[in-house]
């Protein structure tokens, strides 16, 4: 009698096993690790770049936990949390450091064995479709097509393991944009005369335009990429201010003479789509001269 006791208790702790592992997919225990490269591609601690940890609440609630090493510590980025609405269906709340957040739905279909078909759905518009081969957290793998909120395509990439290979891409108008850029590299480009250079070039292109840059007050955002023979190309505005003032930085970086180092994946030059914030801060009366980091530049006001 003891023997089938200890069989029927076994049996039904891997049939709990296994609807537990197909339901969320593959998620046995209560938190789960797994480390990436700075690429998105799977890897071991000891080469991780980032950190994503998974905490299931219950059955029908997962939060993922994404963070990032700096300085030999980690520090949280980014947090998603899965509210199951169905069986195919999951509510996914994204939040990021900076207080930002978006709601999104994904739905998810069996496509083979070992991948999913995935659709991203914002506000009754689908954002994106492609392929995953894990739904929690997300493994992107093979197609993946993006689009601009007016559903126009913005890009279509191919990736292998979360790692992307390739991608065409558009711009909100239709208009053809550059192939083949990257958004995370092993190394990032720099300037080469230095980022004391550009700042007072940017600072200058201000002034001649007449701009009081004391007056102003908010961020935009400006877009390019560095080519992997160091030039610049496909400069737009992700966010802008004012018109004059969006135009202006535009040239300023259309006209900034030097070369860049191309940012390198896997050793080799690459196609690198920058991001530059500008932020213009009112403060105490004073000019703060720009800082740059990772893409950051901070005005201050007099």
């Amino acid at each position: 009698m003891k023997t089938r006791k200890y069989f029927f208790v076994s049996i039904t702790i891997i049939f709990f096993f296994l609807f537990t592992f197909s339901s969320i997919s593959a998620f046995s225990q209560k938190e789960s690790v797994y480390y990436l490269s700075k690429t998105g591609k799977p890897t071991t601690l000891e080469h991780a770049d980032i950190m994503q940890k998974i905490d299931i609440k219950s059955t029908s609630e997962i939060v993922v936990q994404s963070l990032r090493l700096k300085d030999a510590k980690w520090e949280k980025i980014h947090t998603e949390r899965y509210k199951k609405v169905n069986d195919s269906t999951y509510q996914v709340r994204s939040s990021s450091l900076n207080g930002k957040s978006e709601t999104i739905n994904r739905v998810y279909n069996p496509f083979t064995n070992n991948t999913f078909k995935f659709k991203d759905i914002h506000k009754n518009q689908i954002i994106r479709v492609g392929y995953c081969s894990t739904k929690i957290p997300l493994t992107l793998q093979n197609k993946v097509t993006e689009y601009y909120e007016g559903g126009q395509i913005k890009s279509i990439s191919e990736y292998s393991n979360n790692e992307l290979v390739s991608n065409q891409n558009w711009n909100e108008n239709g208009e053809k944009y550059i192939d083949n850029i990257f958004y995370s590299v092993d190394v990032e480009p720099e300037f080469v005369p230095g980022m004391k250079v550009l700042h007072q070039h940017l600072l200058k292109g201000f002034i001649d335009a007449g701009i009081d840059v004391k007056s102003v007050s908010g961020s935009l955002v400006i877009g390019f990429v560095v080519t992997e023979q160091g030039r610049i190309d496909g400069i737009k505005i992700l966010k802008g201010l004012i018109p004059g003032i969006n135009s202006v930085a535009v040239q300023s970086f259309a006209s900034l003479a030097g070369d860049w180092n191309p940012a390198k994946l896997n050793n080799q030059k690459v196609r690198y789509f920058q991001v530059f914030p500008i932020n213009f801060i009112n403060k105490e009366q004073r000019f703060d001269f720009a800082e740059f980091n990772k893409g950051r530049l901070n005005w201050g006001a007099y």
